[in-house]
């Protein structure tokens, strides 16, 4: 063996196992192209990937409301077709708060979502998208109004919009009516029926689920200030919990917040 190849064997098995730290090419099958200056590039068969960090991180939001009351847990009567109306809540065991609605700047909000009137009742119960679907699952003709209540800052402060809302005609079951929605606004959706039933539906947020906790991805590194808002529903006025949060880039930031009356 030439003194040559043996250099060029020894060089080549020190440097298994090292990253340049910056990129490497990742082969599918061909080898990689070498350019005129003996460099590799991402030739044919080739994936240049690049190392380091994502450029966002997410928040994990719990929205607990400690020790509800018995009249926020229990039904406050009948619907109009006799049947009971939930109540304003249903928490956990450790007093987490599903259906909440968690601000956050910079939030994605979903496509569209769907809510549908059963009998009396309307579900889901609250929503975040920029389209709302209402579909009818009810044999015979009805109908629902919608309102928007103001813009979200207004609403989370307790300012609401009481002007009557537009009616939404469902004359059989399986009809269903598309509405684009406002950035940055919150709307409410009831049944015409006395009492009624509600929906609350917003932009740029997100809804806490059956154990009372949210996720917001993809949010930019930094300082965000993070609001919940339970709407107010089942003859209980609404609540709020707010705090801070500081995401970093490709972690999971967790928040608990306390929902206080407005």
């Amino acid at each position: 063996m030439g003194r040559l190849t043996l250099v060029l064997l020894l060089a080549a098995c020190s440097g298994k196992g090292k990253s340049t730290g910056e990129a490497h090419i990742s082969d599918s099958g061909a080898g990689p192209a070498t350019s005129a200056d003996g460099g590799l590039t991402a030739g044919s068969g080739a994936t240049l990937v690049t190392d380091g960090p994502p450029a966002t991180g997410d928040i994990s939001v719990r929205v607990e409301w400690t020790d509800v009351p018995v009249k926020g847990r229990a039904s406050p009567g009948l619907t109009a077709c006799k049947t009971p109306r939930a109540a304003a809540v249903a928490p956990t065991t450790t007093w987490g708060i599903p259906d909440v609605l968690v601000f956050v700047d910079g939030a994605t909000t979903p496509e569209h979502v769907r809510v549908v009137l059963a009998d009396c009742t309307l579900g889901p119960r609250v929503g975040s998208a920029r389209t709302l679907v209402v579909a009818s699952a009810v044999g015979q003709p009805r109908a629902v109004s919608i309102a928007k209540r103001g813009a979200i800052e207004a609403v989370v402060a307790g300012t609401l919009d009481k002007t009557k809302g537009r009616t939404i005609q469902l004359p059989i079951a399986g009809h269903a009516v598309t509405i684009a929605l406002e950035p940055g606004a919150v709307y409410e959706l009831a049944t015409i029926d006395k009492p009624s039933e509600t929906a609350w539906i917003a932009t740029g947020a997100a809804v806490t689920d059956a154990s009372g906790v949210a996720t917001l991805a993809s949010l930019a590194p930094g300082e965000h200030a993070v609001t919940a808002w339970l709407p107010p529903r089942a003859g209980q006025p609404a609540r709020v919990g707010r705090g801070t949060v500081t995401v970093e880039a490709g972690d999971v930031a967790d928040l608990t917040l306390q929902l206080d009356e407005n």
